[in-house]
């Protein structure tokens, strides 16, 4: 997501801090021993010394946390975007961001390249699969925060992992929805879990899949009562690519459409990004009240004309239709709905990578 930027190039296999005026960036990779699975992490920390001084006045809450998916492929989703601003603006708010790069064996390469010529002695794990794998990365990446907070290690802040927000771009907004009751498909569409976990507060998700390849309507209907804010760019079919925001319907969600493209904040509205799901996690994880009442159409009128749509939903037991609702209800009901879907899907596909790269 251009919120924020390009990103260069990072040694994997040295942890790296870089100090920043007032955070800074910790880069590491971990083994999941378990799984004999890499994962990459990048987690903003508060400065040392505003740590210590934090220390020596007594205040030194522990920091809600939010979760970043980041978009398929390491080496696109982390050397093409990259969310420093993002995270530099959380932890302004007194949020600790940690961004998830997931290593996939069957990530686009360049010519004549393998895996393994990109990434020597990254393992990937046996399964190999991507939906699961990149779903149970973040389990193991918050269970590893876990127990470095028991740890109470030098240089980091206390952490409260009872209050998370979760956070996906594009592939990693179904990894974001994993942890709240979207049913976890592996690659043959069977059913691997279903998680949700109670310490998610809120979830956002830039540039969800088009409704050709999304998830199907019953699986994001399971989503549990969490509030959600759904962000996608002008130049990026955005009237497709609102289903989650159509069928979740247990707790507040909030639909953003802001000037961009698949990348939403590229052109022109990264304040207005940064500011909406700043406002969104501290409203819903830090029960912020004053956050709460800045996310309406009235506050952000002045960032027009990033600004496109901004919709509120609140919970509602009764359903709200969409002129495409009755398709989705088809695809799932009818006995040829999902052959028919199956088509469509892969005549679409075959479309879009037929189609010229935009300019």
């Amino acid at each position: 997501m251009a919120v924020i930027g390009v990103l260069c190039a990072t040694p994997l296999h040295a942890a790296q801090t870089e100090a920043g005026p007032s955070f800074r960036l910790l880069r590491e990779v971990w083994l999941d021993t378990a799984r004999q699975r890499h994962v990459n992490v990048r987690i903003t920390l508060p400065a040392r010394g505003a740590l210590s001084a934090q220390a020596d006045q007594g205040k030194a809450p522990p920091m809600p946390v939010a979760l970043f998916s980041a978009p398929q492929g390491f080496r696109w989703g982390a050397h093409v975007d990259h969310y420093e601003p993002l995270a530099e603006m959380l932890l302004k708010r007194g949020i600790v961001l940690a961004m998830v790069f997931h290593f996939d064996l069957h990530e686009q390469m360049g010519v004549n390249e393998t895996f393994a010529d990109i990434y020597p002695d990254i393992q990937t794990g046996k399964r190999n699969d991507a939906p699961v794998d990149r779903f149970e990365d973040c389990l193991f990446v918050l269970d590893r925060l876990s127990k470095i907070n028991t740890e109470r290690r030098e240089g980091w802040p206390a952490l409260d992992l009872g209050r998370l927000a979760i956070l996906g771009h594009s592939s990693g907004t179904l990894t974001a929805l994993h942890m709240s009751g979207l049913p976890v498909r592996d690659r043959d569409g069977k059913v691997y879990k279903v998680h949700r976990d109670p310490r998610v507060k809120a979830f956002v998700v830039y540039s969800y899949p088009f409704e050709y390849s999304a998830p199907g309507r019953a699986d994001v209907k399971q989503v549990g009562a969490v509030a959600g804010l759904h962000v996608a760019g002008t130049d990026d079919h955005p009237d497709y690519r609102n289903s989650a925001f159509r069928y979740i319907s247990e707790a507040p969600q909030y639909w953003l459409v802001a000037k961009g493209d698949h990348s939403v904040g590229a052109f022109g509205s990264e304040a207005l990004i940064l500011q909406v799901t700043g406002d969104f996690i501290e409203a819903y994880v830090k029960g912020d009240a004053a956050a709460r009442g800045r996310l309406s159409i009235d506050t952000l009128k002045s960032h027009r004309p990033a600004l496109k749509q901004f919709l509120e939903k609140q919970p509602s037991p009764w359903p709200r239709f969409d002129q495409r609702d009755f398709a989705a209800w088809a695809r799932e009901a009818l006995p040829w709905g999902k052959d028919t879907h199956a088509r469509a899907m892969a005549f679409q596909r075959t479309k879009d990578r037929k189609e010229p790269p935009a300019k």
